[in-house]
């Protein structure tokens, strides 16, 4: 994959509509944005950031901060995203480690004053130079409002500089794909969030395997919904710069809301949606959902985390192509897509087909102890799976030791997921760190938790493994019935008779139907939540002899 991000806009025919931002109606066509870009960068050079320079932001999605990310790609500079709710410390944890020279972030909405974070940033975070206020007034001490920045007589004064528009026009020249581009920060459930850097070609090879995947490149009116927060590769590299690579017209959503989620799908005639599970559970529970009209969707995809049958029919009625994929923030997404015109039953387990004209993905045994890959692993044989260049990030920022730990030897991506492929299609088992460890087995919550949903009256089950004194770990079961249904214990116990006796549960914790299970910054299930919520209940159910004792 050769080219540029920012090549993307610019190859562009300059007339065409671009960007529409939901909330005021704003339009952007390719031109405009590509001249928004432009300014940006120019506006970049004059505050001095040169090639390799972090620039982290914490915004909404709003078209200027798209053209700042792309003005960043266009000199060379490196654009981090953080997530809006992050607290003052952890924007000053997550800083440390990339120390940007600039920062950009909202100031007093209806959210929160961000104001505070960006004092905490002046104060803790001595490699800031430049502190951007996305806000007209009341501006933060020893920072500088976004219009004063973009300020139209200073642009001009840059433009006609003969030194900025030589600069510019030497980084331009100097970029090549595998030039470090984005910064995502991680949200994986352990540990703190690590900082991985991408590269053009990371991004653009993933570009190609969505577009491939869903057969977005014979789209010729392609609307995509954008509803996702900037800081994850769903909304960055996904979303916006798969819009972008098929000079599609991208719809924006500053934050997500169900309802004005399905209000810019009926008035934009929106195409193409694309969230997690949790996302389009909150549209359907919109009490008015039926009364949108949504019927020129022609592509819904999900990603995220794993479903059920029951969502997956009720995903289809949605649009004619249902599909979904699995990737990662170090693969700058999706490594995988699910095949046109796959039905319901054929995706339930299955997370897609790899691409490996572009990047293949394989299974394999675990990484050896030299950092050399392990073996490749055949049909129907569970291992880790992993993803090759060039999807492979360039590693995480300043972090060797740690990309040490998932990027082999000859540089293989070790994802931490567990699979098999079956017939061509990848089957996801589990993460390696949730595995459940009981009598010398294997037990794969997946699995479990897919069973346990079987059961009529059953909405959502969750299952972690603790220490047990007989069997190693022991397995619990969180278990959330749908409204009005009536389980007990026993009722489950009965139900997951029908499986191997080293997967069954040893507790069932019925939770109230209207109680959402925890969630991460992604509104993936937060496992180690649900742990430690599970440990003082294990703990006193030891003390009656009803844990580490109990037979099955």
């Amino acid at each position: 994959m050769t080219g540029l991000l920012h090549h993307c806009i610019e190859r562009q025919p300059p007339g065409k509509i671009a960007l529409l931002q939901h909330e005021d109606s704003r339009a952007l066509t390719y031109g405009d944005l590509s001249s928004q870009i432009a300014w940006f960068a120019l506006r970049l050079v004059g505050m001095g950031i040169q090639p390799g320079d972090r620039v982290a932001t914490m915004l909404v999605n709003l078209p200027e901060h798209v053209s700042l990310m792309y003005a960043c790609f266009k000199i060379g500079a490196i654009f981090a995203p953080l997530d809006v709710r992050l607290q003052p410390e952890e924007v000053v944890r997550d800083l440390d480690k990339i120390q940007p020279a600039a920062f950009f972030f909202l100031g007093k909405t209806a959210l929160r004053d961000f104001r505070e974070t960006g004092k905490a940033v002046r104060e803790k975070c001595p490699s800031v130079r430049h502190l951007v206020q996305f806000s007209r007034d009341d501006t933060l001490e020893g920072a500088v409002s976004i219009a004063r920045l973009m300020w139209k007589p200073k642009l001009l004064a840059l433009k006609a500089g003969e030194f900025f528009r030589r600069s510019l026009r030497k980084r331009e020249r100097s970029l090549t794909p595998r030039t470090p581009a984005l910064i995502i920060y991680t949200t994986g459930t352990t540990g703190e969030p690590k900082p991985a850097l991408l590269c053009h070609e990371n991004i653009l090879v993933q570009n190609e395997i969505l577009a491939r995947g869903m057969g977005l490149e014979k789209e010729t009116d392609l609307r995509l919904l954008n509803n996702l927060p900037p800081s994850h590769v769903g909304a960055i590299t996904e979303a916006i710069m798969t819009t972008f690579f098929l000079g599609g017209t991208l719809v924006q959503l500053r934050i997500f809301e169900p309802r004005a989620t399905l209000e810019a799908l009926e008035k934009h005639r929106v195409t193409v949606l694309g969230q997690i599970p949790t996302q389009f559970r909150m549209l359907w529970a919109d009490p008015e959902y039926d009364r949108f009209d949504l019927s020129h969707l022609r592509h819904v995809l999900y990603a995220g985390s794993a479903v059920d049958l029951p969502f997956l029919e009720r995903l289809s009625k949605m649009a004619p192509r249902i599909g979904t994929g699995i990737g990662m923030t170090e693969s700058a997404g999706f490594a995988t897509f699910t095949p046109a015109g796959i039905s319901p039953e054929e995706m339930a387990g299955q997370v897609g087909r790899p691409f490996p004209d572009l990047a293949p993905v394989t299974i394999r045994a675990p990484m050896k102890e030299d950092r050399s890959a392990g073996e490749e692993l055949g049909e129907g044989e569970v291992g880790e799976i992993c993803y090759h260049p060039p999807l492979v990030f360039l590693g995480y920022f300043d972090q060797p030791e740690e990309t040490a730990r998932v990027v082999s030897r000859e540089g293989i991506l070790y994802t931490g997921d567990l699979g098999a492929f079956r017939k061509g299609a990848l089957f996801l088992s589990g993460r390696r760190k949730f595995v459940i460890k009981q009598k010398g087995y294997n037990v794969f919550p997946e699995e479990v938790e897919a069973h346990i949903a079987r059961l009529e009256g059953v909405a959502e089950a969750v299952v972690v493994g603790l220490r047990h004194e007989l069997f190693d770990e022991g397995i619990f079961a969180f278990v959330r019935p749908r409204e009005g249904a009536a389980l007990s214990p026993a009722a489950l116990e009965t139900h997951c008779r029908e499986i191997a006796s080293y997967k069954r549960p040893q507790h069932f914790e019925i939770v109230p139907a209207g109680e959402a299970f925890p969630l991460t910054r992604v509104a993936k299930v937060d496992r180690l939540q649900l742990h430690s919520r599970a440990k003082p209940i294990v703990d006193r159910l030891r003390q009656e002899g009803e844990w580490d004792r109990r037979k099955r």
